[in-house]
This record gives structure tokens, sequence and C-alpha cells, in this order.
């Protein structure tokens, strides 16, 4: 998880790197300015058919292996870069303490926190008990982290707290000569009780700081600045007497042997380095300086300085020397204030310019030669003495001790393959024919040796299988493509350049796979196992035959080399660097990289050699020494979302997601302090309640969201697996996706919509009815009218066809009578009169002789004397009411002027008519006294008449205030 950091430093390291190179040779340059030389150019065979490249040579790599190195610091987000105290959770995250607080690494952010105020900033020492509990001393006490809590120990507010054991028991150191041992058995009740009584004091009597607390061999020590080094022997501390004992002890360290060192104040140059032995405690003889901090682990005693920086001693001995300068800013300061060794090796260095990381295990380069074709490596081989060979571009080169050393006697051709004859000889493999025939070109090179049914092979491009014999060299089978020999039981493997792979029994050879099969190109490589699986590193790719099938494993391009062990496949590429793969069960074939930001000084690999540490890689600038982390990463919980963001807590028990959320945001985080933080690969795995898988993913995503679930109980798995396939223990997280609850609002709505709809219907239903009756009563009382009407025409005729009549022969009869009534003729012919004005009010006869217009007219004429009539002159062609319809306008254009000449003061009427394409209307203006309908008596029957007529005839009828303050009346009948 913490890897990542040397990246940066990387860049750092090369660019200061850089930075020097051209400052010296500007220098050399202004000394002795002369052409730089021209590499020579690496001879290589000639091939008939696909040729092997040869890169040219790189540039030699500095002296140290600086992507060892990583750093955290206030640019990364430490609150301060003076780091005191360093420790690591059970869950495999980083806790720094620092002058200005205390900070979290989980290897991709950092969070800052203050356990008990500004008080309580300064960080003085961190320890982690066995319950996962955090345990800090700061300058104003001791304080136990726990479930995102701080608790103060009670006992020690405001006490300077700069050391914390956790062994059978806890004890605390203090900055005023105090020692408590912790008593209670929760958090709430921890209490810090005193185990010295006073102080411990100095030979003057001041008060001492107690600056180490440590448990070695059953016996726990405290370390004091100024009165030496004491032991807690039951509850009470004894002081270790001898005359060599330093009292300014700033540091101890112990193994399981009961080996104890000390670190002391020393003047510059000197060491502050002790060791106890038989007769006492003995200076070692390292130029410390000042120690303030030292770390036993299993490579050895590390040692932090104040100002010269850190060594690494086994047994007493001094194997190396860190410091600013020698690692190009990759240890961040040569003051150290204190050291930590994590669960995976990597050593984790506090000092007053952020934290450094130092990964011991990490790949480590050595270079073999001062010339860049020399460390060109194309081959290694491990002698049966054990003796490790490498070939270059510029000859063989053995190793002898930490050293490597040329062997002239090969020459300085290519070494493509480094073998041993019957003698243990070694016999080599160039662009030189002394392992093949005589006879073959001398463009020729032996690229491979097998031992196969007793007898040496090599495989000579150009030439072919040819036996290597003390006797003399015979060509088996000629095939001047061949390119690399694998013996696997009774068969004998021949891989080609473009022609396939062939297999070789002792006496003849047939074809295996094809090329046409087998589409890898050239076979650079192979290796077999126990299995009958045959591995072929390729030109196209790492492929796996097995019982004639080809399984492409790794898709990359110019594979060099191939090995497999304990399922674990190693690929050396041209292109990629070294490669991983191994074979999982639900997930199939895994592959991870190494290249040049995980250790490897190019991508360019050729060869792979399994060592003890673990494997040695052949590249373009020299050997690497690369170690697979045996520690499987951890796996935290990082959030978890769904419709609000869950408590980390809760994932302890079975999440609870209420309906409608059916899905769930599940992001995690792999800790390893030797993997990038994007290497990481998650595995998630989605099982239902019956433990059956319904969904599985791996990726570099750490985010995983099932969705659309349906209700019921899921558990998701998941793992990390980091640089080298190796995968953490399963990160479990239980969710339920709860049922739909019975829709009540829904039903309840759903019910109303139907009753609504029900009534809707009934409504429409009943609308219609009254609607058609409404229509059957306007019908009714139409005829009604209609027949009132009629009844109205015949008491009209009757009364004009005879009284009339009888009133004319009265009349007749006055006149011829001898008797003369005076008055008696004008009284009858004024009935006469009346009665005609009677029969013309019940049938009005204009209608039918003149039309409704001038019917209209007429009767406004009639009516009101000052008055106003308007219509167009074609008025009466363009209606076509019925009779019926007109007579009801009629009847209610009389009723109106009645009204208005009976109960209005009006002197002027204006009547207008207008008829559309949508509608008739009838206008009636006048200038009296404002007429408000609902205002109306219930004593006459004018109003009710009007309007009973209008919805017989489906008119509408209204009155308002007319422009001139009077009344306008109007009537419209829609088309």
């Amino acid at each position: 998880m913490y890897a990542w950091l040397s990246k940066n430093n990387t860049l750092s390291f090369l660019y200061v790197l850089v930075v020097l190179t051209v400052f010296v040779l500007s220098a050399v340059f202004a000394q002795d300015p002369q052409p730089s030389p021209t590499p020579e150019s690496s001879p290589t065979p000639t091939p008939t058919s696909s040729p092997r490249p040869s890169p040219s040579p790189t540039p030699l790599p500095g002296a140290q292996n600086f992507h060892q190195w990583g750093s955290v610091s206030v640019f990364n987000g430490l609150p301060s870069d003076s780091v005191r105290a360093v420790s690591q959770t059970s869950d495999g995250v980083m806790w720094f303490g620092t002058d200005n607080g205390l900070a979290r690494f989980d290897g991709r952010r950092i969070q800052n926190y203050s356990p008990g105020g500004p008080g309580t900033d300064r960080i003085l020492s961190l320890q982690i008990h066995e319950s996962g509990r955090l345990w800090i001393g700061t300058r104003s006490g001791a304080f136990v982290y726990s479930d995102n809590h701080f608790h103060l120990v009670t006992g020690t507010k405001d006490i300077g707290i700069t050391s914390i054991l956790i062994g059978s028991e806890v004890y605390l150191g203090t900055d005023t000569g105090m020692i408590f041992r912790v008593d209670g058995d929760t958090i709430a009740n921890y209490s810090a009780v005193s185990i010295t009584g006073t102080p411990i004091s100095s030979v003057d009597g001041s008060s001492v700081v107690v600056t180490n607390l440590i448990e070695n061999d059953r016996t726990v020590f405290a370390a004091t600045s100024g009165a030496g080094i004491f032991s807690i022997v039951a509850g009470r501390t004894i002081e270790r007497a001898g005359n060599r004992t330093p009292l300014f002890v700033n540091a101890l360290a112990g193994n399981e042997k009961g080996r104890l060192w000390m670190g002391t104040d020393a003047t510059s140059g000197r060491s502050g380095l002790y060791e106890e032995r038989r007769s006492g405690f003995a200076r070692i003889a390292v130029p410390t300086s000042r120690v303030l901090a030292l770390q036993n682990n299993s490579s050895g005693l590390w040692v932090g300085t104040e100002r010269s920086g850190l060594f690494h001693l086994t047994d007493s001995k001094v194997e190396n020397a860190y410091t600013f300068e020698n690692t190009s800013g990759g240890l961040r300061s040569n003051t150290i204030y204190t050291l930590f060794t994590d669960r995976e090796g990597v050593l984790w260095i506090g000092t007053n310019r952020g934290v450094s990381r130092f990964d011991r295990l990490g790949a480590t380069q050595e270079t073999i030669s001062g010339n860049a074709n020399s460390n060109f490596i194309r081959s290694l081989y491990r002698a049966s003495d054990g003796s490790l060979y490498a070939g270059s571009n510029r000859g063989l080169f053995k190793q002898i001790g930490d050293k490597w050393s040329a062997d002239t006697s090969k020459g300085n051709k290519p070494i493509f393959a480094i073998s041993e004859d019957r003698l243990r000889k070694v016999i080599v493999g160039s662009t030189e024919n002394s392992a093949a025939d005589k006879a073959a070109s001398k463009e020729s090179g032996t690229w491979s040796f097998a031992d196969f049914k007793g007898e040496k092979y090599a495989a000579v491009n150009g030439l072919g299988l040819v036996r290597l014999t003390s006797t003399g060299n015979s060509v088996r089978y000629k095939e001047p493509a061949i390119s690399c020999l694998r013996a696997a039981g009774e068969k004998l493997y021949i891989g080609t350049t473009e022609k396939g792979l062939f297999s070789f029994d002792g006496q003849s050879v047939k074809n295996e796979i094809g090329s046409d099969v087998l589409n890898i190109g050239t076979i650079w490589s192979l290796f077999s196992t126990t299995n009958d699986e045959l591995w072929i590193a390729g030109e196209h790719g790492l492929f796996r035959a097995r019982n004639g099938q080809v399984e492409r494993i790794i898709d990359v391009e110019d594979v060099r080399d191939v090995f497999v062990g304990d399922g674990h496949i190693w690929a050396a590429t041209t292109t990629r660097g070294i490669m991983q793969a191994r074979h999982d069960d639900r997930f199939g074939w895994l592959v991870s990289t190494v290249g040049f930001e995980q250790g490897l000084p190019s991508e360019k690999a050729f060869a792979i050699l399994p060592d003890k540490d673990g494997i040695l890689v052949a590249t373009n600038r020299g050997v690497v020494t690369y170690r697979r982390s045996p520690i499987a990463p951890k796996l935290i919980l990082i959030r978890l979302l769904s419709q609000r963001v869950h408590d980390l807590g809760e994932a302890r028990s079975t999440i609870a997601l209420e309906y409608p959320q059916n899905s769930l945001l599940i992001e995690v985080a792999g800790q390893s302090s030797r993997t990038f933080p994007e290497e990481f690969k998650y595995a998630f795995v989605l099982k239902n309640a019956k433990g059956k898988e319904l969904e599985r993913r791996i990726s570099n995503d750490p985010q995983y969201t099932p969705s659309e679930l349906s209700p019921g109980e899921y558990l998701v798995e998941a793992k990390a697996l980091n640089r080298d396939l190796v995968a953490s223990d399963a990160l479990e997280i239980r969710f339920a996706v709860s049922n739909a609850p019975f829709p009540w609002t829904a039903t309840a709505l759903g019910v109303l919509l139907v009753i609504a709809l029900f009534g809707l219907a009934w409504a429409f239903v009943a609308n219609r009815r009254v609607s058609i009756r409404n229509r059957e009563l306007a019908a009714a009382k139409l005829d009604l009218a209609n027949e009132a009407e009629a009844e109205r025409r015949r008491i009209a005729r009757d009364l004009h066809d005879q009284t009339l009549a009888d009133l004319r022969n009265l009349i007749l009869l006055s006149d011829t009578s001898a008797h003369k009534i005076v008055g008696f003729r004008d009284e009858i012919e004024a009935i006469s009169g009346e009665v005609r004005r009677i029969c013309e009010d019940l049938s009005p006869s204009v209608l039918e002789n003149v039309g409704l217009v001038a019917s209209l007219e007429f009767l406004l004429d009639r009516t009101i004397e000052k008055h106003k009539f308007t219509a167009a002159e074609d008025l009466d062609e363009k209606i076509l009411f019925p009779m019926s319809i007109q007579l009801q306008i009629y009847r209610i254009a009389q009723e109106v002027l009645t009204n208005i000449r009976t109960h209005s003061d009006a002197d002027t009427v204006e009547m207008s008519l207008h008829y559309s394409d949508s509608a008739f209307d009838l206008v009636i203006s006048d200038n009296g006294t404002l007429f408000k309908p609902e205002e109306a008596t219930s004593i006459g029957r004018g109003i009710a008449n009007i309007r009973a007529r209008a919805s017989m005839i489906g008119s509408t009828i209204g009155w308002r205030q007319s422009g001139q303050g009077g009344n306008q009346f109007s009537l419209r009948i829609p088309k």
C-alpha cells in the first residue's frame, strides 16, 4: 500500500543523478574536450528466419537501488515533518506521531487527528495492543484510540508520556522520571499507577526523562536520559549498576536470545552504540555520534542517529550505512527520531523531515562491469558447484563473493546459453562455433543446451540440432531455424523460428505442433513440468501446451524465458519486464507485471534463474534479484454507500437496505508496504442466501456495486491481490434487500381512483341521461310553446273570423236601424280595433308575411317611439331558423321591449341583428335606468319567460351595462 511513494522519490533520485552526471561530464569536458567514444556494436548470429533482436547498450544505473526507498511528508499531508513515533495496526494501516498531531496513513491518503486538544498534539510514542487498540503518548497525557474515539488514561493528564511498553503489563514512561503501570480491564477504567514512588533522578538530583521501555527475555528495561538503565522486577525499579554503563541512554533494543543494545549520547565521530556482554556493556566501534533510535529485526540491528544517518549491523559489524547524501534523498534526513519494522519487514524511519521507508527485500540490481555492453545480460546459469555465471554481450562473467569477474577464456562475444559438460566444465553458446560443427557457417550461433538420455545437445541457429561429445560433434537434425531445446521424459523438444514445435526421441524428429496452430513466431525458451505441461516462451506471448492443445496464458510481445515453480509462472519479456501468472479456480489466470517502477532497471528482461532468495533476472542493465512477497496483504473497508453513507461498523452485521433501495456501493483498499495502490487487483464474489454465486468480478477497481437485486439476503466476498498475486483474507459484507412493503397508500389511492372512475362513469351516464332528459324537456317545452302558439293562433283566428264578423254585423245593423244611438258605431269600431290588436298579439301574422327581420323592426317601431334598428339587407335570406324558433326570438324581443317601455325611463332604444358563421346575435340597448336581473322581484313573469324561451331554443342571454350608461340585452344562438 505504501510503495507508491517510492515513485516520486525515484524520479527525484534520477533527477539528482542526471544533474550530478551532467555536472561531472561538464567538468571532464572542460578539462579535456574530446569527442565521446561510440559504443562498439554487439556481434549477433544471423538466423535464417527470425533474427534475435540486439537492443543497443544503455547507460549504467546509479550505485543505489533507489526504488527501495519511499517517503511520507508534509507534502503528502502529514501535520508535521518531525515524526517521533511510528506504528501499524493489525489491519495494515500505518500511524505516525508528529510534533503537530497524529496521522493515519492507509497507503492512499492521510487523515490527521488531535487526541485531546492543542496540548496533546505533540506525539511522543505509539504502541499497538493485541486487541488492536492504539496507545498514544503525548506531551499532555496517554490516550487509547478505539472505535474512532480517544480515551484519556486516568492519572496521566498534563504528563508527558515519552515511552509505552505493551507486554504482559502496560507501562508508561514519562518526561519527569516516573514509570506508571496501567491497571484496569476496560478503556473506561484504565488508570496509571506509579511504580517508582518518586521520580527517577540523576546524580545531581534532578529528574530525568524515561526515554525507552522494552521487554527482553521476560524482563522490563527502562532507559533514562541522565540515570542510565533500570530493570522493573515485581513492580519495582532496580538500577543496572556498572562502571561502564552510560547515563544518557536514548534507546534500547533486544532480541529473542536476551541480547541487549543501547543507544547513548556521544560526541561527533565516536560511537554511541553499546552491546551488553558478560562483563557489562561494551561500545561497538561505529561512528554513530549520538544514537536516538534502535530497531532489531530479522535482518539485524538498525541504528538511527542524530546527525549521521542510518546504520545496519549484523553480528556487531556494519553492513551498510545510509545517509541523505548517499541515498540521494531516499533517506530524507540524517536526523532519525524513531525506527519501526512493519508486518512485511519494511523499515519505517521517522526523521525531522518526514517518514522514510526502506524495503530491504525489494528488487536489487547488480552491475557486473563498468562497461555498458558487459551489463547487457542474456543468460544466467548456476553451476553444480554453486557458482553463478552471467552471459553478457561482452563475454562470460562469474560471481566470486560479492564481486563479478570476467572469464576471458570465453572471449568477448555475446553469450546466449551456458551449461556444463560431463566433466563439469562450463561451456557457453555464442556466435562462435566452439560448441558446434566446425563445418557450420561462421554466422551461426549456439542458442540453447539440453541434456537428453545421457547426451549433451546444442541448438545451433543456422545449422540445427547438434550432439556434443568429447570425440566430436554431429548434426542429428538439420534445421537452420532451430532456436531452443528442452528435455522432458522421453522427448527432447525443439523450438524454432516460425516453424513450430518439434520433438526428438533419440532417433527421429517429428512435428509436435505446427506453426499454423502455434501462432507464436519464434520460440525463445521452453519449460516442462511434472504434470506433462510444456510452457512456451514465444515472440507473441507465453503459451501452455497440454495434450496437444495450446493456450495463451500471457498476452504480451517477445517473451524470452519462462520458469514455473509452486504453481507460479514467471516470464521474462523485452517489452514489459518480468510478468507473473497463477491460476485461480474462480477467476482463471491472474497476471501481474514487475517493471521499472517495481525495481527493474529496465523493461528488457532476457532470462530467469531461480535462487534461494527469489529469482535472478537478466536485463540489459545488469542482474536483478527479485523476492516474491510471501506475506498476504490486508484488506480494509473504506466506504459503504446506499441511500446514505453507512458507518463502517455496520459491516459487522447484516446491512439492511430499505425499500426501494436495492444496490450498495462497496469500496475497499488493499494494504501492503510492497505493492503500489494501483497494482492491487480486487476480486468480488456476490452470493445469495443459499450460497449460490450470482456474480464474480476481478479488476483494479476497488469499488463494487451490486444492483437491481431482488429482495433477500446477500453476501459479498472481497479479496485483494498484491503485486505477487498473493490474496488477502476474504472480507465478508452481508446485506439484505427488503421486500416492498404492502402498498397501503397506493392501494387506498387505487381504491379511491376506482371509486372516482366509477363515480365519473356514473356521473357521465347520469349526465348523459340528464342531458337527454333536458333535451327531451326542452323539446317538450318547445312543443308546448308551439302548441300554445297554435292555440293562440286558433283563438286569434276565431276572434278574427267570428268576433270581428259579429262586430261588423252590429255596425251594419246600427247603420240600417231607425233608432240611432249616438256613439254606438264608434264604440263598436273601437272594440273591433282592440280585437284586431289582440289577434295580432296572439299570433303575429307579420312573421309569416314579411319575415323575422322586418317583424322585429315593426315590433320596435310599434313599441318605442324613439328607436334605431340595424341589420344587414340580406339578413333574412341567411336566417334559416324554423318558424318555431323565429317566433321565440320574436317573443323574447317583444318581452324585452315591453319591459323597457313599462319599467324603464329610457327615451331611446337601439336594436341590432347580426348573423355570422358561428352564431346569430340580437342586441337591444337603451339609455334608461340600470337594470340588474338578479335583483328583479318575483311579482312579474317577464324575466322568467325570457329565460324559459331562451333555454327552449338553446340560446344564451344576458344583461350588462351599455356604453351609454343604460342597459344592453344580448341573445346568441350558436350554429
